[in-house]
């Protein structure tokens, strides 16, 4: 193990909610990374859960402070505020002294030698401010759940490709990014009009405008336990598609808008009503409903989060 005192100090921040299990695996692989438990922070926010997970997260912690971890914190909420909104949150508690901020899903889980390898590369990448690694499903390992993340403005088309070697894009997907601590201040952090989905994409895309490179590096892959696909929640759906639609807001010139949101009604909404039928096999028109209150709150701006 390499000498505390010539590495970086770390904060990994993770939200959470009514995910014992997933928390718990996703600590058990924290505590065999191949980084120095004194150089690492990690604070944890509960988004109201309703099971024991703060109880086992307290276990845990209690657990680790005898391995010698020094500083782990977990925050009681007692409403969900959403993915992304909590990493806002989790931003704002990040310790001083940390030089970089590893933002994670609890149901994500590392490799022992994954934030060794991420760090390096954006060490030595002066003008990288975040990267992120290959995802594989926890279920299938061999399938790539997220690849490097690219945006085309000029059609609303959003692109997740597995690349072979380490390649500059435009985002990566939040469930697993290393971040110069820098990059937060400089972008003001997470955008809270998303509530969740999609959150990430104009993070980045905000930190590129900043000059920052965001990297994707394959050669680091970490594993992700959802379900292969996406789930089909009435909630993810609505946010799914308002919020691709507001990164085109917030970042398309007033050209590429004039051009996408046309494209988005001859072309988009029937592909979505098809994927939804074909998805499901028959009509169902409640999610059909979610998905054009999803892009008419997306037109008049309706952000933050909805009541569905």
């Amino acid at each position: 193990m390499r000498k505390s005192k010539k590495l970086p100090f770390v904060s990994i921040v993770i939200p959470t909610r009514n995910r014992k299990k997933d928390i718990a695996k996703c600590l058990y692989f924290i505590r065999r990374l191949d980084y120095p438990n004194k150089n690492i922070e990690i604070i944890i926010w509960d988004n109201g859960s309703t099971d024991s997970t703060r109880k086992e997260v307290s276990r845990i912690f209690a657990e680790m402070e005898k391995e010698g971890w020094k500083n782990l914190c977990i925050i009681q909420s007692n409403v969900n505020l959403g993915g992304f909104t909590t990493r806002d949150e989790l931003f704002k508690r990040v310790g001083r002294e940390m030089a970089y901020v590893l933002s994670l899903d609890d149901d994500v889980f590392l490799p022992r030698d994954s934030l060794t390898l991420l760090l390096g590369r954006l060490q030595g990448n002066s003008r990288a401010g975040i990267i992120g690694p290959r995802t594989v499903y926890e279920s299938k390992p061999d399938e790539i759940a997220h690849g490097a993340g690219f945006v085309n403005l000029w059609i609303g088309k959003y692109s997740d490709v597995d690349i072979g070697s380490l390649v500059e894009c435009d985002y990566v997907i939040g469930c697993c990014m290393l971040i110069k601590k820098e990059v937060i201040s400089d972008v003001k952090g997470f955008d809270r009009d998303y509530y969740t989905s999609h959150a990430e994409v104009d993070f980045c895309l905000r930190a590129k405008k900043k000059g920052y490179k965001i990297l994707y590096d394959p050669g680091v892959i970490v594993r992700h336990d959802v379900a292969r696909g996406g789930t089909k929640t009435p909630e993810r759906i609505y946010y799914l598609y308002r919020n691709k639609l507001l990164v085109v807001r917030k970042h398309a010139s007033l050209l590429q808008k004039v051009i996408t949101l046309p494209l988005y009604t001859v072309f988009w909404i029937p592909k979505m009503i098809m994927d939804s039928v074909r998805f499901h096999r028959r009509i169902k028109l409640d999610e059909l409903l979610i998905m054009f209150k999803a892009v008419r709150h997306a037109i008049i701006n309706r952000v933050g989060k909805v009541d569905l």
